[in-house]
């Protein structure tokens, strides 16, 4: 019966979790595309940036499970986090792409 209390603990835990990371993503892409509006962006190109950022969380978190697999959760936290930094200092430094 303890096991079956941990359990349900756990579950519910994760999908608070989900729901509000869910609902942190939603209001981010929100924001940043009020950003682009406000920077002259046109509609259709803010579409084309949120297409491929959907695009690249895809095929970023297909072997981002086997590399936490293989060579640890926190090294590939570390890696995703780089590229992400990378990203937007990328978008930081060169506003006109």
């Amino acid at each position: 019966m303890r096991l079956k209390s941990v359990s349900f603990k756990i579950a519910i835990l994760f999908l608070v979790f989900t729901a509000v990371f869910t609902l942190f993503r939603s209001s981010m892409s929100g924001i940043f595309s009020l950003f682009y509006a406000k920077n002259g962006i046109p509609d259709a190109n803010i579409s084309s940036i949120k297409s491929f950022q959907n695009i690249g969380i895809m095929f970023g978190l297909l072997p981002a499970g086997y590399l936490a697999d293989k060579i640890g959760r926190l090294k590939v936290l570390a890696l995703s986090s780089s590229a992400i930094a990378t990203s937007f200092f990328i978008l930081i430094l060169f506003g006109g792409l």
